[in-house]
Protein backbone atom coordinates (compact mmCIF):
# COMPACT_ATOMS: atom_id res chain seq x y z
CA UNK A 1 0.00 0.00 0.00
CA UNK A 2 1.95 3.31 -1.16
CA UNK A 3 1.68 6.10 1.31
CA UNK A 4 -1.02 8.28 -1.07
CA UNK A 5 -3.58 5.11 -0.73
CA UNK A 6 -3.13 5.33 2.96
CA UNK A 7 -3.87 8.68 2.81
CA UNK A 8 -6.83 8.29 0.57
CA UNK A 9 -8.22 5.93 2.92
CA UNK A 10 -7.80 7.68 6.06
CA UNK A 11 -9.28 11.45 4.78
CA UNK A 12 -12.14 9.63 2.48
CA UNK A 13 -15.02 9.31 5.85
CA UNK A 14 -13.97 12.55 6.89
CA UNK A 15 -13.80 14.42 3.49
CA UNK A 16 -17.25 13.06 2.02
CA UNK A 17 -19.20 14.20 5.31
CA UNK A 18 -18.56 18.08 4.79
CA UNK A 19 -21.75 19.49 3.73
CA UNK A 20 -21.96 20.24 -0.13
CA UNK A 21 -18.50 19.01 -0.34
CA UNK A 22 -19.62 15.17 -2.19
CA UNK A 23 -21.29 17.50 -5.05
CA UNK A 24 -18.05 19.32 -5.56
CA UNK A 25 -15.60 16.28 -5.73
CA UNK A 26 -18.04 14.30 -8.48
CA UNK A 27 -17.97 17.57 -10.23
CA UNK A 28 -14.27 17.83 -9.93
CA UNK A 29 -13.82 14.09 -11.41
CA UNK A 30 -16.95 14.78 -14.51
CA UNK A 31 -13.67 17.65 -15.34
CA UNK A 32 -11.24 15.09 -14.80
CA UNK A 33 -12.94 12.65 -17.39
CA UNK A 34 -13.42 15.48 -20.00
CA UNK A 35 -10.06 16.52 -20.34
CA UNK A 36 -9.06 12.80 -20.86
CA UNK A 37 -11.25 12.53 -23.18
CA UNK A 38 -10.20 15.38 -25.13
CA UNK A 39 -6.56 14.00 -24.76
CA UNK A 40 -7.59 10.52 -25.89
CA UNK A 41 -9.27 11.96 -28.93
CA UNK A 42 -6.33 14.54 -30.10
CA UNK A 43 -4.07 10.60 -29.64
CA UNK A 44 -6.63 8.71 -31.84
CA UNK A 45 -5.71 11.77 -34.56
CA UNK A 46 -1.92 11.70 -33.79
CA UNK A 47 -1.35 7.56 -34.09
CA UNK A 48 0.07 6.06 -36.91
CA UNK A 49 -1.43 2.37 -35.82
CA UNK A 50 -5.05 1.89 -36.48
CA UNK A 51 -5.75 -0.56 -34.13
CA UNK A 52 -4.18 1.97 -30.98
CA UNK A 53 -6.45 4.44 -33.02
CA UNK A 54 -9.84 1.85 -32.30
CA UNK A 55 -8.55 1.71 -28.11
CA UNK A 56 -8.05 5.60 -28.16
CA UNK A 57 -11.40 5.91 -29.29
CA UNK A 58 -12.92 3.32 -27.43
CA UNK A 59 -11.70 4.46 -24.28
CA UNK A 60 -12.73 8.73 -25.33
CA UNK A 61 -16.40 7.11 -25.26
CA UNK A 62 -16.33 5.61 -21.99
CA UNK A 63 -14.78 8.76 -20.76
CA UNK A 64 -17.49 11.21 -22.14
CA UNK A 65 -19.86 8.36 -20.32
CA UNK A 66 -17.84 8.70 -17.08
CA UNK A 67 -18.31 12.58 -17.32
CA UNK A 68 -21.93 12.47 -17.59
CA UNK A 69 -22.33 9.97 -14.91
CA UNK A 70 -20.39 12.09 -12.47
CA UNK A 71 -22.15 15.32 -13.58
CA UNK A 72 -25.55 13.80 -13.19
CA UNK A 73 -25.21 12.50 -9.51
CA UNK A 74 -23.74 15.78 -8.41
CA UNK A 75 -26.89 17.67 -9.84
CA UNK A 76 -28.68 15.48 -7.71
CA UNK A 77 -27.04 15.71 -4.86
CA UNK A 78 -26.88 19.74 -4.98
CA UNK A 79 -30.63 19.91 -5.82
CA UNK A 80 -31.28 17.57 -2.54
CA UNK A 81 -29.26 20.44 -0.94
CA UNK A 82 -31.67 22.97 -2.68
CA UNK A 83 -28.50 24.79 -3.94
CA UNK A 84 -28.68 25.20 -8.20
CA UNK A 85 -26.13 22.60 -10.03
CA UNK A 86 -23.14 23.39 -11.48
CA UNK A 87 -23.40 23.78 -15.26
CA UNK A 88 -21.82 20.73 -18.09
CA UNK A 89 -18.16 20.45 -16.89
CA UNK A 90 -15.71 22.06 -19.48
CA UNK A 91 -11.85 21.01 -19.35
CA UNK A 92 -8.99 22.16 -21.34
CA UNK A 93 -6.32 19.92 -23.04
CA UNK A 94 -2.57 20.17 -22.24
CA UNK A 95 -2.14 18.50 -25.51
CA UNK A 96 0.10 15.51 -23.78
CA UNK A 97 0.40 13.42 -26.67
CA UNK A 98 2.31 15.40 -28.64
CA UNK A 99 4.16 16.69 -25.63
CA UNK A 100 5.48 13.56 -23.91
CA UNK A 101 5.47 11.03 -27.14
CA UNK A 102 2.96 7.80 -27.69
CA UNK A 103 5.17 5.66 -25.20
CA UNK A 104 5.35 7.95 -22.24
CA UNK A 105 1.41 9.51 -23.10
CA UNK A 106 1.02 5.82 -22.53
CA UNK A 107 2.79 5.33 -19.41
CA UNK A 108 0.90 8.51 -18.23
CA UNK A 109 -2.31 7.04 -18.63
CA UNK A 110 -2.07 4.01 -17.65
CA UNK A 111 -0.92 5.11 -14.25
CA UNK A 112 -3.41 7.82 -14.35
CA UNK A 113 -6.14 4.94 -14.68
CA UNK A 114 -4.06 2.75 -11.88
CA UNK A 115 -4.24 5.31 -9.18
CA UNK A 116 -8.56 6.14 -10.39
CA UNK A 117 -9.17 2.29 -9.99
CA UNK A 118 -7.86 2.42 -6.62
CA UNK A 119 -9.19 5.34 -5.64
CA UNK A 120 -12.82 4.45 -6.52
CA UNK A 121 -12.46 1.14 -4.87
CA UNK A 122 -12.06 3.25 -1.80
CA UNK A 123 -15.04 5.50 -2.44
CA UNK A 124 -17.59 2.11 -3.68
CA UNK A 125 -16.70 1.23 0.16
CA UNK A 126 -17.09 4.10 1.91
CA UNK A 127 -20.66 4.55 0.27
CA UNK A 128 -21.76 0.61 0.47
CA UNK A 129 -20.79 1.22 4.24
CA UNK A 130 -22.45 3.89 4.68
CA UNK A 131 -25.73 3.32 2.96
CA UNK A 132 -26.01 5.22 -0.37
CA UNK A 133 -26.39 2.61 -2.75
CA UNK A 134 -26.80 5.03 -5.63
CA UNK A 135 -23.10 6.89 -5.05
CA UNK A 136 -21.84 2.96 -4.97
CA UNK A 137 -23.82 1.18 -8.11
CA UNK A 138 -22.01 4.62 -9.86
CA UNK A 139 -18.53 4.16 -9.20
CA UNK A 140 -18.75 0.46 -9.20
CA UNK A 141 -19.84 0.64 -13.12
CA UNK A 142 -17.13 2.77 -13.99
CA UNK A 143 -14.55 0.56 -11.87
CA UNK A 144 -15.48 -1.77 -14.63
CA UNK A 145 -14.23 0.58 -17.15
CA UNK A 146 -11.33 1.22 -15.34
CA UNK A 147 -9.68 -2.11 -14.97
CA UNK A 148 -10.20 -2.53 -18.65
CA UNK A 149 -8.30 1.14 -19.59
CA UNK A 150 -5.29 0.03 -16.83
CA UNK A 151 -5.10 -3.40 -18.23
CA UNK A 152 -4.87 -2.59 -22.44
CA UNK A 153 -3.16 0.30 -21.85
CA UNK A 154 -0.41 -1.48 -19.98
CA UNK A 155 -0.25 -3.85 -22.89
CA UNK A 156 -0.17 -1.00 -25.13
CA UNK A 157 3.12 0.39 -23.79
CA UNK A 158 4.70 -3.34 -22.90
CA UNK A 159 4.51 -3.48 -26.72
CA UNK A 160 5.42 -0.16 -28.01
CA UNK A 161 8.53 -0.05 -25.48
CA UNK A 162 9.64 -3.75 -26.37
CA UNK A 163 9.63 -5.43 -23.12
CA UNK A 164 8.59 -5.16 -19.28
CA UNK A 165 11.95 -3.34 -17.94
CA UNK A 166 11.73 -0.53 -20.88
CA UNK A 167 7.65 -0.07 -19.98
CA UNK A 168 8.73 -0.04 -16.43
CA UNK A 169 11.18 2.74 -17.42
CA UNK A 170 9.07 4.36 -19.25
CA UNK A 171 6.81 4.52 -15.80
CA UNK A 172 9.02 5.96 -13.82
CA UNK A 173 9.57 8.66 -16.34
CA UNK A 174 6.21 9.75 -16.62
CA UNK A 175 5.91 9.26 -12.78
CA UNK A 176 8.86 11.89 -12.45
CA UNK A 177 7.40 14.24 -15.23
CA UNK A 178 4.07 14.23 -12.86
CA UNK A 179 5.72 15.23 -9.76
CA UNK A 180 7.37 18.27 -11.83
CA UNK A 181 3.94 18.93 -13.22
CA UNK A 182 2.51 18.54 -9.86
CA UNK A 183 5.02 20.51 -7.97
CA UNK A 184 4.62 23.65 -10.71
CA UNK A 185 0.98 23.51 -9.51
CA UNK A 186 1.30 23.94 -6.28
CA UNK A 187 4.12 26.78 -6.68
CA UNK A 188 1.88 28.65 -8.43
CA UNK A 189 -1.10 28.11 -6.16
CA UNK A 190 1.27 28.92 -3.20
CA UNK A 191 2.68 32.00 -4.80
CA UNK A 192 -0.56 33.02 -5.34
CA UNK A 193 -1.71 32.68 -1.43
CA UNK A 194 1.10 34.12 -0.58
CA UNK A 195 0.72 37.39 -2.97
CA UNK A 196 -2.88 37.81 -1.57
CA UNK A 197 -1.93 37.50 2.08
CA UNK A 198 1.20 39.62 1.71
CA UNK A 199 -1.52 42.43 0.46
CA UNK A 200 -4.01 41.86 2.99
CA UNK A 201 -1.40 43.00 5.59
CA UNK A 202 -0.17 45.80 3.40
CA UNK A 203 -3.89 47.01 3.30
CA UNK A 204 -4.35 46.43 7.23
CA UNK A 205 -0.57 48.03 8.24
CA UNK A 206 -0.67 50.96 6.20
CA UNK A 207 -5.23 51.59 6.01
CA UNK A 208 -4.45 53.11 9.47
CA UNK A 209 -1.74 54.74 9.04
CA UNK A 210 -2.92 56.54 5.50
CA UNK A 211 -6.19 57.52 7.74
CA UNK A 212 -4.27 59.08 10.60
CA UNK A 213 -2.28 60.62 8.21
CA UNK A 214 -5.20 62.13 6.05
CA UNK A 215 -7.42 63.05 9.42
CA UNK A 216 -4.52 65.11 10.40
CA UNK A 217 -4.08 66.74 7.06
CA UNK A 218 -7.59 68.02 7.66
CA UNK A 219 -7.17 69.53 10.75
CA UNK A 220 -4.70 71.38 9.66
CA UNK A 221 -6.53 72.73 7.20
CA UNK A 222 -8.45 73.88 9.26
CA UNK A 223 -6.85 75.95 11.76
CA UNK A 224 -5.75 77.94 8.96
CA UNK A 225 -6.91 81.43 8.18
CA UNK A 226 -8.96 82.16 5.00
CA UNK A 227 -7.27 84.12 2.36
CA UNK A 228 -8.83 87.79 2.31
CA UNK A 229 -10.88 87.82 -1.19
CA UNK A 230 -10.31 90.80 -3.11
CA UNK A 231 -13.04 93.42 -3.33
CA UNK A 232 -13.60 95.26 -6.76
CA UNK A 233 -11.98 98.21 -6.80
CA UNK A 234 -14.27 101.66 -7.85
CA UNK A 235 -11.67 104.04 -8.78
CA UNK A 236 -11.09 103.82 -12.82
CA UNK A 237 -7.92 101.40 -13.31
CA UNK A 238 -5.36 103.77 -15.13
CA UNK A 239 -3.43 102.50 -17.84
CA UNK A 240 -0.10 101.83 -17.23
CA UNK A 241 2.83 104.56 -17.79
CA UNK A 242 4.88 103.74 -21.21
CA UNK A 243 6.87 105.40 -23.39
CA UNK A 244 5.58 108.71 -25.07
CA UNK A 245 3.50 107.76 -28.17
CA UNK A 246 5.10 110.10 -30.98
CA UNK A 247 3.02 110.72 -33.97
CA UNK A 248 4.74 109.26 -37.28
CA UNK A 249 7.03 111.27 -39.37
CA UNK A 250 5.49 112.76 -42.59
CA UNK A 251 6.61 111.97 -45.60
CA UNK A 252 8.93 114.78 -47.67
CA UNK A 253 6.89 114.41 -50.67
CA UNK A 254 3.24 114.55 -50.80
CA UNK A 255 3.25 111.95 -53.71
CA UNK A 256 4.11 108.81 -51.31
CA UNK A 257 1.35 109.23 -49.08
CA UNK A 258 -1.82 109.32 -52.11
CA UNK A 259 -4.26 107.60 -49.87
CA UNK A 260 -3.65 110.67 -47.39
CA UNK A 261 -4.97 113.44 -49.69
CA UNK A 262 -8.51 113.85 -50.60
CA UNK A 263 -9.82 112.68 -53.83
CA UNK A 264 -9.41 115.63 -56.65
CA UNK A 265 -12.82 116.92 -56.87
CA UNK A 266 -13.53 117.59 -60.85
CA UNK A 267 -13.96 121.52 -61.74
CA UNK A 268 -17.71 122.11 -62.39
CA UNK A 269 -18.37 123.50 -65.65
CA UNK A 270 -21.40 124.80 -67.09
CA UNK A 271 -23.16 122.88 -69.55
CA UNK A 272 -22.23 124.14 -73.05
CA UNK A 273 -25.37 125.76 -74.77
CA UNK A 274 -24.91 124.50 -78.24
CA UNK A 275 -28.08 126.66 -79.14
CA UNK A 276 -27.76 129.73 -78.15
CA UNK A 277 -24.15 129.77 -79.96
CA UNK A 278 -25.97 129.10 -83.03
CA UNK A 279 -28.48 131.74 -82.39
CA UNK A 280 -25.47 134.49 -81.82
CA UNK A 281 -23.87 132.88 -84.82
CA UNK A 282 -26.77 133.58 -86.62
CA UNK A 283 -27.67 137.17 -85.32
CA UNK A 284 -24.24 138.12 -86.22
CA UNK A 285 -23.69 140.32 -89.69
CA UNK A 286 -21.74 137.77 -92.15
CA UNK A 287 -17.44 138.91 -92.79
CA UNK A 288 -16.73 141.53 -95.43
CA UNK A 289 -14.48 140.04 -97.28
CA UNK A 290 -10.83 142.16 -97.24
CA UNK A 291 -10.27 144.99 -99.90
CA UNK A 292 -7.13 144.54 -102.29
CA UNK A 293 -5.76 146.90 -104.12
CA UNK A 294 -6.48 146.38 -107.71
CA UNK A 295 -3.96 146.24 -109.63
CA UNK A 296 -3.24 149.39 -112.25
CA UNK A 297 -2.50 148.62 -115.55
CA UNK A 298 0.17 148.42 -117.37
CA UNK A 299 0.52 151.46 -118.37
CA UNK A 300 1.11 152.69 -115.27
CA UNK A 301 3.64 150.46 -114.78
CA UNK A 302 5.97 151.47 -118.17
CA UNK A 303 5.58 154.74 -116.39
Amino acid sequence: MTLRHALVRLVTPLVWRVPGHGARKLYGFARAEQASRIDLLLAAQRTASLARRALYLRHALDETRHAAMFWRRSTELRLDDQRAPFTPPVADTEDLFERLGERRFLAFVHRGERRGREQFELYARHFGERGDPRTEALFQAILVDERRHESYTRSLLVELAGGEPAARSELRRAALWEAWRTWRRAGRALAGAIYALAMTLIYLVTGPVAAVGLRAMRRRARWQLAAPVPQPSTEPATPPAGPAMQPPAEPATQSAQPAMQPPAQPATQPPAQPATQSTQSATQPPAQPATQPQAQPAREASR
